[in-house]
């Protein structure tokens, strides 16, 4: 059942509650099945740093909670789990390998870009919901983290499609 929002901390709570969410299902398996899924050698080290990167995100993200005196509580998000589910359709039917590998790294930055959005969102609704400088700074962080990602996949995915084309 969603949550009621009546003020700006209710809905803060609900957005860092699908961020919440969203890195503990990266971190749990997500971006484990993706680099297992991936060939490409250097796409695969990124993703892995990326990983290592996600567990520190979910521990801020609790943190944060913590700081606005409220447990740490995940909020199913649905578009996330279409976007997962999307993916592991797909993939499969995908034969060539480099392409196959385009189109992970693809989700990978289709993610990156939620989360990006997630991240800016809930940092313009902590603003009115109490969120003390330590916490925003937290936030502020993980939104650097996830930016500096999106920066470097997208020319993994330039490098992948270069060599597939034979550019």
């Amino acid at each position: 059942m969603p949550m009621t929002v009546s003020n700006p901390r209710d809905l803060f709570v609900m957005l860092l509650g699908e961020i919440l969410y969203v890195e503990r299902r990266l971190a749990g398996g997500v971006l484990q099945s993706l680099i297992d899924s991936v060939n490409d050698e250097a796409l695969k080290s990124n993703l892995r740093k990326h990983l290592e990167e996600t567990h520190r995100h979910v521990e801020r993200a609790e943190m944060i909670f913590r700081q606005i005196d409220v447990a740490p509580s995940a909020h199913f998000s649905a578009a996330f789990e279409a976007a997962v589910k999307q993916h592991d359709d797909a993939a499969p039917t995908i034969r060539d390998v480099v392409l196959r590998d385009c189109f992970h790294g693809q989700a990978a930055l289709h993610t990156e870009h939620w989360e990006i959005a997630a991240y800016t969102s809930a940092l313009l609704a902590a603003k009115d919901a109490g969120l003390d400088d330590e916490g925003t700074a937290l936030m502020r962080e993980t939104l650097r983290d996830e930016q500096a990602e999106r920066d470097r996949i997208e020319p993994f995915l330039g490098d992948l499609i270069s060599t597939r084309d034979g550019s």
